[in-house]
């Protein structure tokens, strides 16, 4: 039997530098809805692989300055973020990860952060949030029918390393304080960014309306397969155009090399009275936190961090 759930997701906190001053940046959104279907097997991004079942997606894409502009929209499969309306990504789940109803999600930005003088661990500032990217595939390869883990810290694992591994990336551990600091973030049930919990040092990707088994679609679904497409042309270069940041900063950070270790956790927020905060209404009280050591997306250091995809097949939510 298969059902649907409405996937949100949350963007990477990281460190974006500036080789001068440390800037907060301050953002507005204005939003426009655009629904596309897309077809798994279609033209896609050359990420990794794994056939999947059909996408329905409707993103909001906010543009954003230090103060606002007008948003505009592109169509796209990834979801996109900001905490006052929701995106919606529809992911075909089985009776091992049902789904209870249709979801809709919303996500933070990306956190951006001066270039490390000293070894310190960073401090991130807010920045601004992803836009949608095409969700499709090159070569997809059918979903492992054994072998696959069932646990959350191997699922999120499996789905971090097999994109790294795309682009000659380490393999990530498992890393418990960082999963502890996860927990303790996520029972807040406030969904927004919090990397000074714990000591700090850590970058952080958050999603909301998400159960824990169906971890691995904010993974790899939002977070790779819906921004890796936007990082195209920059590979290389130690500054990459950050005008479009709020769209691959997710990606960067999953695929860093200088990140070693990472931990996550999705806290149900369900019995708590106030369920969820800072999300819709519809939003299922689910929030999911995942923290990175050490922190990606650090100014000047892009080029050697984030390599160039090797065209392995695509891999979806089911891998």
């Amino acid at each position: 039997m298969r059902s649907s759930i409405f996937v949100t997701a949350a963007l990477a906190v990281g460190a974006i530098a500036t080789p001068v001053l440390k800037r907060d940046l301050v953002t507005e959104y204005a939003y426009v809805t655009v629904t596309q279907y897309v077809t798994a097997g279609g033209e896609a991004p050359a990420p990794t692989s794994t056939a999947a079942p059909a996408l329905t997606v409707t993103r909001n894409r906010g543009y954003w300055t230090r103060r606002s502009r007008k948003s505009t929209t592109t169509s796209v499969a990834a979801p996109a973020p900001t905490s006052e309306q929701p995106t919606f990504v529809t992911v075909p789940t089985t009776t091992e990860a049902p789904a209870t109803s249709e979801v809709p999600a919303t996500s933070e930005a990306p956190v951006t952060s001066e270039t490390p003088a000293t070894s310190a661990a960073p401090a991130p500032t807010e920045a601004p949030a992803p836009s949608e990217a095409p969700v499709t595939s090159e070569a997809a390869a059918p979903a492992p029918t054994s072998g696959r883990p069932t646990g959350y810290a191997d699922l999120v694992l499996r789905h971090h390393n097999v994109h790294r591994a795309n682009h000659s990336a380490p393999a990530l551990v498992w890393d418990e304080n960082l999963a502890a600091i996860a927990r303790e973030i996520g029972s807040s049930c406030k969904y927004e960014h919090n990397t000074k919990a714990g000591g700090g040092g850590y970058g952080q990707n958050i999603a909301a309306g998400v159960r824990e088994n169906n971890v691995t679609a904010v993974i790899t679904e939002l977070f790779y397969n819906g921004e890796v497409n936007f990082y195209e042309g920059q590979y290389g270069k130690a500054d990459p155009d950050m005008g479009n940041f709020h769209g691959w900063g997710h990606f960067s950070q999953i695929v860093w090399k200088e990140t070693t270790a990472v931990g996550c956790h999705t806290f149900d927020c369900s019995a708590r009275e106030g369920k969820l905060a800072n999300v819709g209404a519809n939003v299922a009280p689910f929030f999911t936190v995942c923290n990175y050591k050490k922190p990606g997306n650090w100014g000047g250091q892009y080029g050697k961090n984030v390599g160039a995809s090797l065209n392995h097949p695509t891999v979806r939510w089911n891998y």
